[in-house]
């Protein structure tokens, strides 16, 4: 009896892990709601020179700035992607990282850079201020600027690990750019957003969320 029992236990702990990986899997493979009154910057717009200054980047900068969510799983799985990034191309071009978050202060930003290590600069954008201003409105997402434009603007990969060769949209553009090619022409693939609702917009994480924040995965 105790043995049946305890295979009815270990059944529906793993049944209900099960729900919990499929949950995120069909959450996180389809496209991030579009906010109310969401403004778009297309390829070529000019930055808001506010965002500029904020940023601290210059007339003569290539930058690359990543968006990025502790508690977006999505955000954490890409991590090691934009590492890659900043580790073969950091001569080159400016790479800051922007914080999306609404809980937390600047112990954030220290935070980011003990865990991850990549000499950049990081800023904490608590209101989602200018995630708005440069069209982002889930993370992870990448925004490249080039002459002061939009160079690129997007998603880094059509698979959630980053692995599929050919649609790495944010690493083929930043190759493009240190080439000084013109932009690629990507699929819509490449812009429309997957990942986790920015906290600005009033994003909160279910219970499910919850439970793999806590493992961090």
């Amino acid at each position: 009896m105790r043995v049946a029992l305890a295979g009815l236990l270990i059944l529906s702990v793993l049944t209900g892990i099960g729900l919990i990986f499929w949950h995120q899997e069909w959450k996180f493979s389809r496209p991030t709601p579009i906010p109310a009154g969401y403004s778009s910057l297309q390829r070529g717009d000019s930055v808001s020179k506010t965002v500029l200054a904020s940023l601290e980047i210059g007339e003569e900068d290539q930058a690359f700035i990543h968006f990025y969510n502790f508690d977006c799983p999505c955000s954490r799985f890409n991590i090691k992607e934009f590492q890659n990034l900043v580790i073969q191309y950091g001569s080159k071009v400016k790479f800051l990282a922007v914080l999306e978050t609404v809980e937390r202060n600047e112990s954030e930003i220290e935070e980011f850079r003990e865990k991850y290590s990549l000499g950049i600069d990081v800023h904490l954008d608590s209101e989602g201020v200018i995630a708005s201003e440069l069209g982002v409105y889930s993370t992870p997402q990448a925004v490249l600027i080039k002459n002061q434009q939009v160079y690129f603007s997007g998603n880094y990969n059509k698979a959630r690990f980053c692995t599929t060769q050919n649609t790495k949209f944010a690493s083929i553009a930043l190759s493009a750019m240190v080439s000084d090619k013109e932009p690629p022409v990507f699929p819509e693939l490449a812009s429309i957003a997957y990942g986790c609702e920015l906290p600005a917009n009033g994003n909160t994480d279910t219970r499910i969320d919850k439970f793999f924040n806590f493992l961090n995965l």
